[in-house]
């Protein structure tokens, strides 16, 4: 494992970007949604963004590129589309990419947009997904479909239980709130709430969260947990049929 520091920026409302960086000081950037609170941060501490990293063409993950491209003209664009400006190097599933800070598989994850991909750093045991999965919850079908987006979660779901997953927004106490709210057992998530909260309570964040939990909680993600048999066998459902149930409901939440 090599030495990596992560720091987490808050970003308009509800969204988070992520910045990577090593001893000597070179950084990453994950979906710049602003680039003033990234800058400020990298300044502050004298780092240098060598790259940013794409997950898919929404604004609010895009819209920080260019302000980080005046403070470092030099700067790499990843991303899984030449129709997102200033793009230069187009990713694509399996492809491998490494900078001086780490090395990132890339998983291609349509269903919210066509285009979304997440970033799987395996020797960190560390997962940037966009959009695509969330705390307890996973990303509105905007482009794809509903199948498309349960092929999706499942490839998350087939990665080893010890990664930490870095997600897009903040949403978990809503999705917490929906997933009780749907099944007749709300004591099966007394514990995760307990966990979420205090993880609010000391940082203001639920954001970074283990994968083996989720495929304990998420419904979204794994449907073949013991929570997921209870709610299968009591709305009589197979797996796909239950993410699609779900996602529907959740649309309207």
């Amino acid at each position: 494992m090599s030495s990596i520091n992560i720091k987490t920026i808050n970003q308009l409302k509800d969204n988070y970007s992520y910045l990577l960086y090593n001893h000597s000081g070179d950084a990453s950037v994950i979906d710049p949604a602003e680039s003033f609170p990234i800058i400020e941060y990298v300044k502050k501490n004298s780092l240098k963004i060598k790259d940013i990293f794409i997950t898919h063409h929404h604004k609010d993950h895009t819209n920080g590129i260019e302000g980080i491209i005046k403070n470092f003209p030099e700067v790499n664009i990843h991303s899984p589309s030449s129709r997102i400006k200033n793009t230069r190097f187009v990713l694509n599933n399996n492809d491998e990419v490494e900078t001086q800070i780490n090395s990132f598989k890339i998983i291609s994850t349509p269903g919210h947009t066509l285009d979304h991909i997440i970033y799987l750093d395996i020797n960190n045991k560390i997962l940037f997904c966009g959009d695509t999965l969330f705390r307890l919850g996973c990303g509105r079908v905007f482009e794809g479909t509903i199948s498309e987006m349960h092929s999706s979660l499942q490839r998350i779901n087939e990665i080893e239980d010890d990664l930490v997953i870095y997600c897009g927004h903040e949403y978990t106490l809503t999705n917490l709130n929906f997933l009780e709210n749907v099944i007749s057992e709300k004591r099966l998530y007394s514990h995760i709430r307990r966990k979420i909260q205090n993880d609010l309570s000391i940082s203001g964040k639920s954001v970074p969260f283990n994968l083996a939990e989720e495929k304990l909680y998420n419904l979204f993600l794994n449907q073949e947990s013991e929570i997921g048999a209870l709610i299968k066998k009591e709305l009589k459902l197979e797996n796909f049929g239950l993410f699609k149930y779900l996602r529907d409901k959740k649309d309207s939440f």
